[in-house]
């Protein structure tokens, strides 16, 4: 079989161009100048059938000619379509949203996965099945296509790159035929796979079921043509939905108060705290990005029980906030965003930016890797003596065995997991010598409390078991969490114009 052949068969068919370009197998740019393309595959073409024409009476005044509507993508890549698009997109709330990057999710009908299939038949009749096998489609499928073909001429027209992490543009196509053809269909299904009570009429059944190697022709054609019969009316927009890109918003936070909780603590439908470290982050820098806020997901590296301050250079955090109008800001607005969170009284922000999402793994993984540092004012039922302060100058690393505190099972599975305490320091108190301040450094997802006063033995060995006394902790803080991440920014800095 010649490419010529091939060609003139499908332009017989009422097969447009680029879709000729399909069946020949077509890939990146050669859809780009379209006659260079056919020059180079040896197929001599005639555009003039690509031209409007008029089959008007006489008498008739002349009306808006009509390109021929291809009979396999319905007109999906005629210029006609891209006008509809582009019109279309630039009609919506396309100018509101800053990305620079955009991507098409169109849905394209059924009746185009129909029509492949019709094609196929149609291809093995005329030139046998050993040009078209019953295993392998012979086009370039539709979906492919459009990124190689709509999606450029769109970002062109739109002034705006590719990017499959950009503004999502959905896109629902619709064609007259549809819901004709996918009834035919419905009663071919009742026949060719005979015992099925339920159909369910989708793309997955088509990819899956309809083609040559599981469904035969001859049936095929009693409820479908072969080849794809003609349509009078092109593909029209049903809708366009945008949905703007996934902004992730990294910084560091310090909580300062002893009486706020990580998230909205809400028990039975009433809310125990006015305010959380989330709601306070939130509300602060989520609505530069997007008028969706309740949306916005608050992730960071661990997280401090409502009573534990964290200070130092904070814990990491992150706002991964969907459909973004804005994906950026600068540091002005970031340095605004950092001092609106400070006056709050109860959490401190620095190092604000956006990040990239592949980053976000910094927050998770290896998470019981790191290591953090705590601070804890603990108090005794007698005065600290030498001895106990010796014992509690620990520079070697142990292990301890832990079970699920008490007091989060309700949240929690019950299981004993090992933890690593890389190091004690113990200070007695100036002004109460019943007062030690104690410094550990240990594994992630250590309860630091339990490891204090031991919860009954429930963590071993603990600080209570390893003194011999009874002990208990009045006071704990976060003063370190071992992760370089996000970097330093100093957002207080002038920017340079």
């Amino acid at each position: 079989m010649k490419n010529q052949d091939l060609v003139d068969y499908l332009a017989s068919c009422g097969v447009c161009r680029v879709c000729q370009l399909r069946y020949l197998k077509a890939r990146g740019n050669e859809y780009r100048n379209m006659q260079q393309t056919f020059q180079r595959l040896d197929v001599k073409v005639d555009d003039s059938d690509l031209k409007p024409s008029v089959d008007e009476p006489d008498e008739q005044p002349p009306k808006k000619p009509r390109l021929s509507i291809c009979s396999t993508c319905l007109g999906l890549f005629s210029e006609e379509f891209q006008n509809q698009l582009i019109d279309g997109i630039s009609k919506s709330d396309f100018g509101k949203y800053d990305s620079a990057g955009i991507v098409l999710a169109i849905s394209l009908p059924l009746a185009l996965q129909l029509r492949q299939l019709s094609m196929w038949f149609a291809l093995q009749r005329k030139f046998g099945k050993s040009s078209f096998n019953d295993n392998s489609a012979p086009d370039v499928p539709i979906k492919e296509a459009v990124k190689l073909i709509l999606h450029p001429i769109v970002c062109s027209k739109l002034g705006r790159e590719y990017d499959a992490n950009g503004l999502m543009i959905n896109i629902d196509v619709r064609h007259s035929v549809e819901a004709e053809e996918v009834a035919k269909l419905t009663d071919l299904h009742r026949v060719a796979f005979p015992g099925k009570k339920r159909i369910e009429i989708s793309r997955g059944l088509l990819e899956k079921q309809y083609q040559p190697a599981r469904i035969k022709a001859d049936l095929f054609e009693q409820y479908l043509a072969i080849p794809p019969a003609a349509v009078e009316e092109p593909l029209h927009l049903q809708s366009i939905d945008l949905m703007g890109p996934i902004v992730c918003v990294a910084g560091r936070y310090r909580k300062l108060s002893r009486e706020l909780s990580h998230t909205p603590w809400i028990l039975h439908g009433r809310r125990i705290m006015e305010e959380s470290i989330e709601e306070i982050i939130v509300k602060q820098v989520a609505p530069h990005f997007t008028d969706t806020v309740c949306k916005v997901t608050f992730m960071s590296s661990g997280r401090e029980d409502v009573d534990v301050r964290c200070l130092g250079k904070g814990r990491p955090f992150v706002l991964e906030i969907m459909d973004a109008k804005r994906s950026s800001f600068s540091r002005q607005q970031a340095r605004e965003m950092e001092l609106a969170v400070d006056k709050s009284g109860k959490v401190s922000i620095h190092n604000l930016q956006v990040v990239p999402r592949e980053q976000l793994t910094h927050i998770k993984t290896g998470e019981e890797q790191k290591r953090k540092y705590y601070r804890a004012l603990c108090v005794l039922d007698e005065p600290v003596t030498v001895d106990i302060l010796k014992k509690l100058q620990i520079s070697e690393s142990f292990i301890i065995q832990q079970k699920t505190p008490i007091r989060v099972l309700h949240r929690r599975p019950l299981h004993t997991r090992p933890r690593s305490i890389y190091s004690v320091k113990a200070y007695v108190s100036r002004e109460n010598r019943r007062l030690l301040i104690i410094d550990v450094v240990s594994q992630a997802g250590t309860y630091i409390k339990e490891l204090v006063h031991g919860e009954f033995g429930r963590t071993t060995p603990s600080i209570s078991s390893i003194i011999g006394k009874p002990i208990d902790i009045l006071a704990l803080d976060v003063v370190g969490i071992d992760l370089d991440w996000p970097a330093d920014v100093n957002n207080a800095e002038t920017e340079v114009e």
